[in-house]
């Protein structure tokens, strides 16, 4: 017995002296970055009612900085660019503190939103030299947006949005605005939506949906892409609803969303709106 544990104690060292004397010639396998997949570009076009797409075609391109925050989104219409807009965000460290939109290709950017922050978080945006008499007001419960308010130094035109969230998705938004005979708020427009599990490939662009004037995208935040909308006023009647489908490519990222909206207003009809996806992968 005593030698078999003597030879098995020999092989031991001499296994260790061996695996010493190559320790430099093992090389320790790179383990594979997750890829971090970006939209970077959309062509859109138009259908009719035969489904024949529209001679003109609308496309963007999205941009992004070193330390993947969104930098900037260009549309435009037709090859020769007829129809051109740029909004670009600016940030100081890793908080979003402007916006600014070039009409034109030959246009001069303008800031046309800044913001007020804390704890990081947006608060307030306005127009440069409004802060304090025409801004948003963001309201947060969990740190989610659940309210937005309109301020402006006429009264008539104050506005609010409320949003309603399921998990991390908006499934009802709620738009208010000034009645201009009581100037009382009125509830005008209920938003509801349903989602895919496809995660949402916008939601990143924080600066484009919040900051881009008009009406707050907060919904653009969820976590999952669009299914379906349906919009009604403020008594309930319907107004117009947004049906959804998309393929998917290889890496599983949409590669096409077709949007067919039906109308049931003052003008009814149908119409259809279909995205081609471009992606980049920021962690290449």
């Amino acid at each position: 017995m005593k030698k078999v544990w003597l030879g098995m104690t020999a092989l031991a060292l001499m296994a260790a002296s061996c695996s010493s004397n190559k320790s430099d010639d093992i090389v320790t396998p790179e383990v594979p970055k997750t890829p971090d997949w970006r939209v970077t570009g959309i062509i859109g076009v138009h259908l009719d009612n035969n489904g024949e797409p529209a001679k003109i075609k609308d496309s963007t391109v999205f941009a992004y900085n070193p330390d993947k925050t969104f930098n900037f989104r260009e549309t435009f219409q037709s090859e020769t660019m007829d129809f051109y807009f740029k909004y670009t965000a600016g940030y100081d460290k890793n908080n979003i503190v402007s916006l600014t939109r070039q009409f034109g290709l030959t246009g001069t950017p303008k800031v046309i939103t800044e913001t007020r922050l804390l704890n990081n978080q947006i608060v307030r945006y306005y127009e440069p030299g409004y802060a304090n008499t025409r801004y948003d007001s963001l309201v947060y419960e969990n740190n989610r947006i659940v309210k937005v308010v309109f301020k402006h130094e006429d009264i008539r035109a104050h506005k609010i949005w409320e949003y309603t969230w399921q998990g991390d998705n908006v499934v009802e938004e709620k738009a208010y605005m000034t009645n201009q005979s009581t100037l009382a708020m009125e509830l005008v427009s209920i938003y509801k939506h349903t989602y895919s599990d496809v995660p949402n490939i916008f939601k990143s662009m924080t600066a484009l949906h919040l900051l881009r004037e008009y009406i707050p995208n907060v919904q653009q935040l969820s976590a999952n892409m669009l299914q379906t909308t349906t919009v009604t006023d403020g008594a309930g009647k319907l107004q117009y609803q947004i049906i959804r489908s998309r393929s998917m490519n290889d890496k599983n990222l949409p590669a096409t969303d077709t949007a067919r909206q039906q109308d049931f207003g003052a003008f009814p009809g149908t119409s259809t709106y279909v995205s081609h996806y471009k992606y980049i992968d920021l962690n290449k």
